[in-house]
């Protein structure tokens, strides 16, 4: 189940620290604002909560208790909302537990005071908990419905923080049918929900998120045994993890490198991947991960031959583990114990409870027909004065409804006009497409933003004896893409006009640190992290030569009706990429009848098809070689069929451009 091991790993982690000498100092510190709290006090319910939370992972029966007393007090103050944190906070104790039953009752509880309350918030994240035991812990598919329920409150309330916990839990779910069924469908679902927790949490700029669902990309992966691509995901969680300095999430990630270069053959890196986390271990003490560490030493010294070492290291992966099997089984029977003493005492609470309430009954009999018989008669002269009051009011709001729907009509038509405006400067700034048809006559261009303004951008022009020809895909769309696109253009002007760079590689490099002053990001505090991917081509005189850079953006040259791709620079322009990076420039010979494709993207990532899925880099590749021999006029209208035929009616998910060139 290496599937899920990052996210057990993770939760290991989690705890493990928890229980550190600072967080005993904050439970002392709770224990000791409880007690100078008065009951009357809804502070002191998220005390009670906050302690039970703390407690829950190592002191189960104590964390219950503090759960319960804040569930008492909140329903003895009519808090509605404490009263359902409360069930929260007893289900999370029991989750963690292992008791999942228990845990699902009372995420149930807490559900239905949130649906009673409208808190849709708190409704989302009840439906996450109860989606995550039934579909990911108990492997129930069939009640999927409660995680897509989730999602689209979530997505309703624009809860950043909610919105990755459910794409995680998302593409967890579906990770996990894939490892049960091996169905691709399942595993692109996981890789789609993946990236957009990414995307999410870079928007929100929580990166510690961001570096976590990187390595569970690393995991999906790793199961597919794609182990280069695991390693990809591996590294740039460690990148991140490094900026912030997360140790627990660095060791994390140097294991599962570790993995990866053992089943690639790298059995050197491995090893040295495996010393730093076993080292690292010891000198904290954390056992279950130091035993898949000694695991692997174990196989990656036996896979050198080198018997002698392959042995001292199983022996002691054999004396750890048998020494962690102690542990656990020490553990489960102290559990056990503490859940039967929790339940007896419940019992006997609840005894005691039931015959206090019949006493007081039985006091109160006579009493109660006398209440009842006023308060019939003062509920008929409230609901008499509140209905009157609410028609009123009703009345009153209506009018303002009008009023306010006017103002928003009238702001929506003035956005709206202000976007329009923008697209005509950004369409005022690109190069006018007769300038390519000059020095190409078969040659188009298929530009389809999402928005009325693009984050892509296509840039030509001819210098000295040589024409360059750009195409460009800037972080995000709409508003946001078409300012980076300006500034992308701008800074393209400059490298090739003012700074006199001929070479792509080099103007890639200028332009990979210039976006980085313009934006601020040399600063590892810097939350913005935008770029861009992009390919440049530039032509020689005579048209039989062109040289090619890219930054996370191929070319394709359709030759004899075989494709030839040139792969770029695995990175992107700013963003995470270093100020010092230097890209490479490709020299292609080219023959008559050669085509040549650039392009952003959003066409191999769009969605459709019967059955919903990405049109994919595979079936993008197909197309261009069945219509390379096709007049530039006509490849240009098949590109435009097939991708409305693909699309039909879902909804288009990012800015499109491409740019093709029959020699």
């Amino acid at each position: 189940m290496h599937q899920f091991r990052f996210l057990y790993f993770f939760l290991f982690f989690s705890f493990h620290f928890i229980l550190s000498a600072q967080n005993l100092k904050n439970i002392k510190a709770l224990k000791f604002e409880i007690a100078g709290l008065q009951d009357t006090d809804t502070l002191k319910i998220t005390k009670l909560i906050s302690l039970s939370y703390n407690l829950s992972n190592n002191a189960f029966k104590e964390a219950i208790n503090y759960a319960n007393e804040a569930l008492e007090l909140s329903k003895k103050l009519n808090y509605t909302k404490g009263m359902a944190t409360s069930y929260n906070c007893i289900a999370d104790a029991y989750w963690f537990h292992s008791d999942y039953d228990k845990a699902q009752q009372n995420y149930f509880k807490a559900y239905r005071i949130n649906d009673s309350i409208h808190n849709e918030k708190g409704i989302a994240f009840s439906l996450y908990n109860i989606g995550w035991i039934l579909c990911i812990q108990q492997h129930n598919y069939k009640e999927d419905k409660y995680l897509y329920k989730s999602l689209a409150l979530f997505e309703k309330c624009r809860d950043t923080s909610g919105l990755m916990k459910i794409y995680n839990a998302m593409a967890s779910y579906y990770a996990d049918r894939n490892l049960a069924n091996g169905k691709k469908q399942y595993f692109d679902s996981a890789l789609v929900y993946f990236n957009k927790g990414i995307d999410a949490a870079k928007k929100a700029g929580l990166f510690s998120e961001m570096g976590r669902l990187y390595g569970n990309l690393g995991d999906l992966f790793y199961v597919e045994k794609d182990y280069r691509s695991a390693n990809f995901y591996n590294e740039k969680s460690l990148q991140i993890h490094q900026k912030i300095n997360d140790s627990s999430s660095i060791i994390i990630c140097n294991l599962n490198m570790g993995l990866c270069n053992l089943e690639l053959g790298k059995t050197a890196d491995a090893i040295t991947k495996f010393d730093f986390v076993n080292s690292y271990n010891i000198r904290h003490d954390i056992k279950d991960i130091r035993l898949m560490a000694l695991k692997g030493l174990a196989k990656a010294y036996y896979n050198l031959k080198n018997f002698e070492k392959a042995y001292s290291y199983y022996e002691k992966f054999m004396n750890l583990k048998e020494e962690l099997d102690k542990e656990a089984y020490s553990t489960s029977i102290s559990n056990l114990q503490g859940s039967y003493s929790l339940e007896k005492a419940e019992a006997n609470v609840g005894q005691l409870k039931q015959a206090n309430e019949i006493q007081e009954l039985r006091n109160k009999k006579n009493i109660y027909f006398i209440f009842i018989l006023l308060a019939v008669a003062l509920i008929v002269i409230i609901a008499v004065v509140l209905l009157y009051r609410q028609n009123k009011q009703k009345q009153f709001t209506n009018i303002q409804l009008a009023a306010q729907n006017h103002i928003i009509a009238e702001k929506k038509q003035e956005i709206d006009n202000s976007i329009q405006y923008a697209k005509g400067i950004q369409q005022a700034i690109l190069p006018h497409i007769k300038d390519l048809s000059e020095v190409f006559q078969q040659s188009f261009i298929y530009y389809k933003p999402k928005d009325v303004v693009s984050g892509d951008f296509y840039w030509f022009s001819k210098v000295n004896d040589y024409f360059y020809c750009i195409a460009a895909d800037c972080t995000g769309h709409g508003v946001p893409g078409a300012l980076m696109s300006i500034i992308g253009i701008d800074k393209i002007v400059q490298a090739v006009f003012e700074k006199n760079i001929s070479e792509p590689g080099k103007i890639l490099s200028f332009l990979n640190k210039q976006i980085k002053q313009v934006l601020k990001q040399h600063s590892d505090e810097s939350k913005q992290k935008d770029g861009m991917d992009i390919a440049i081509l530039k032509f020689n005189g005579a048209l039989t030569e062109v040289e090619f850079s890219g930054a996370n953006r191929p070319v394709y040259i359709i030759r004899q009706n075989e494709l030839l791709e040139y792969r770029p620079d695995k990175t992107a322009i700013a963003g995470f990429t270093h100020d010092d990076k230097e890209f490479t420039t490709t020299k292609i010979s080219l023959q008559k009848n050669d085509s040549i494709y650039l392009f952003t993207d959003g066409y191999a990532d769009q969605f459709g098809g019967k059955e919903g899925k990405k049109f994919m880099s595979k079936s993008l590749k197909e197309l261009l070689i069945s219509i390379a021999e096709l007049p530039a006029k006509a490849q240009h209208e098949k590109i435009e069929s097939s991708f409305m035929n693909w699309k039909k009616d879902y909804e288009q998910v990012d800015d499109v451009l491409m740019i093709g060139i029959k020699l």
